[in-house]
């Protein structure tokens, strides 16, 4: 189960993601303000309707705001690991330098 969603991660274009986030969020937030500034009388259903319309348009907004911040904060892990990762080579490398020069 959890080896088909590492696959189903990493088939992800992250940075097509990335790249739209902004272009998400900026829409999510004119289709807020668009719809708050239509305020003529309407039925108390419609209206209700109107301010649920309200409230879901603002979660969107939320929501691409927070997948833009992941997506920064996976951007900024994956460089950590690829670090992380050198370094241990590195490190791995000087152990295996240092034993054979210490079993001559």
């Amino acid at each position: 189960m959890a080896l088909s969603w590492l696959t189903a991660l990493k088939v992800v274009p992250w940075d097509k993601v990335l790249e739209h986030a902004p272009g998400v969020l900026d829409k999510a937030r004119g289709y807020i303000d668009k719809h708050r500034t239509g305020s003529a009388e309407l039925p108390s259903e419609l209206t209700q309707l109107a301010q649920v319309q309200q409230q879901m348009a603002q979660a969107l907004a939320d929501l691409a705001e927070q997948n833009a911040a992941l997506i920064a904060a996976v951007t900024r892990l994956q460089s950590q690991l690829r670090w992380l990762a050198a370094g241990l080579a590195l490190a791995l490398s000087a152990c295996g330098v240092l034993s054979v020069w210490l079993l001559k």
